[in-house]
């Protein structure tokens, strides 16, 4: 009659055929690359005087040229079947922005000569 060794062996065979076919069929690869640039309203600030003024910008574009834009990656993928990447650069409105916040200490938006002074002195460091 039948041999049970020869049945499970065809059964195996067609099983590893089974199984090549669909990866062969699945080889096709889902793939995502974006760029997303960050950026919010620009704070309204006001000064105490010119010299607060020009205080806070000298510092503010001293601060600007050593920490350039920040940028951020994400990377996530499955052999094969799944790649997304995904990169987030943010706006030179966000740095003035944070620039306001920590210059601006008790936070009223008004930049006084005093706050600009001491933000220099920060910024200045290394």
């Amino acid at each position: 009659m039948h041999d049970p060794r020869r049945f499970v062996a065809t059964q195996c065979r067609l099983a590893a055929a089974l199984l090549l076919a669909v990866a062969a069929l699945n080889t096709g690869c889902i793939s995502t690359d974006r760029t997303v640039y960050r950026e919010e309203p620009r704070m309204k600030v006001e000064f105490e005087n010119d010299t607060a003024a020009r205080i806070f910008y000298e510092a503010e574009a001293n601060m600007r040229d050593r920490h350039e834009r920040t940028e951020s990656r994400t990377e996530v993928s499955i052999p094969v079947v799944f790649d997304h990447k995904e990169r987030v650069v943010t706006g030179d409105t966000i740095a003035f922005n944070q620039a306001v916040r920590r210059c601006d200490t008790n936070g009223d938006g008004r930049i006084t000569e005093q706050e600009a002074r001491i933000f220099a002195e920060q910024v200045a460091k290394p």
